[in-house]
């Protein structure tokens, strides 16, 4: 895809157009952790108003995958490895709590849809797959006795969704393959009923993710600062 190139967009949903073609650019890495979105150059390259692109972005930050910062615009969130290494202990915390929830209250026939239901999860690219995968994330939610639980479980999977749309990756394919096989392990392991098993497939993912992502957006915060949109391709 030219990024470089006129992309037009039309009604009837000019802003939603945008917050797709901004979500790619963001998973194709032409718009990287830390980048500022150039909003005149983006409604140039579109063919549209600044308008739309402003509702596209302000969705996209109530998404947390913008941050908007005052007299400046907005920029694509970025995370510091300290930020990721918080953000996974305190996956380790409720996810002890949630299969407990899930051990003790979920019926089996429901532990073997939702094992089915992995497959809807649709990869057939990466912001669809995290989009999917969110959805399915959140029905799994929707399961849990303790509605309180359910919600933090839900911030968690939100944070887990930005991270995933943001992070510079080029091996997306592998990654996605390892989410859907830890879901598969897990599942099963409920569904046999071995609490054990599934703690332990959670913290296999969990270490699996410390010994990745925190390096990953180290690199990004030791390159120069991203230029403006408008500067991509050249």
């Amino acid at each position: 895809m030219d990024l470089t190139a006129t992309m037009s967009l039309h009604p009837p949903s000019l802003a939603q157009a945008v917050r797709g073609q901004l979500m790619r650019m963001i998973a194709q890495g032409a718009l990287r952790p830390g980048g500022r979105l150039n909003e005149v150059h983006l409604a140039e390259r579109f063919g549209i108003s600044r308008g739309p692109v402003r509702e596209a972005a302000r969705e996209l930050e109530g998404a947390g995958v913008l941050v908007s910062r005052p007299r400046q615009g907005f920029y694509v969130v970025n995370f510091t490895p300290a930020e990721i290494r918080d953000i996974y202990e305190t996956k380790n915390w409720l996810e002890d709590a949630f299969i407990t929830d899930l051990a003790a209250h979920l019926p089996m026939a429901a532990r073997q849809e939702i094992l089915a239901d992995i497959d809807s999860i649709d990869v057939s690219e990466r912001e669809n797959f995290g989009e999917s995968l969110l959805q399915f994330r959140r029905r799994v939610c929707g399961q849990l006795r303790n509605r309180f639980l359910a919600e933090l479980m839900a911030a968690l999977y939100r944070k887990f969704y930005v991270i995933s749309a943001v992070v510079p990756v080029t091996d997306n394919t592998v990654r996605q393959e390892w989410i859907l096989a830890v879901l598969r392990r897990f599942w099963a392991a409920m569904i046999a009923g071995d609490a054990t098993a599934a703690r332990a497939v959670m913290a296999e993912d969990t270490a699996h993710w410390l010994a990745d992502l925190p390096q990953r957006f180290a690199e990004v915060l030791q390159r120069p600062a991203p230029g403006h949109v408008a500067r991509l391709g050249q």
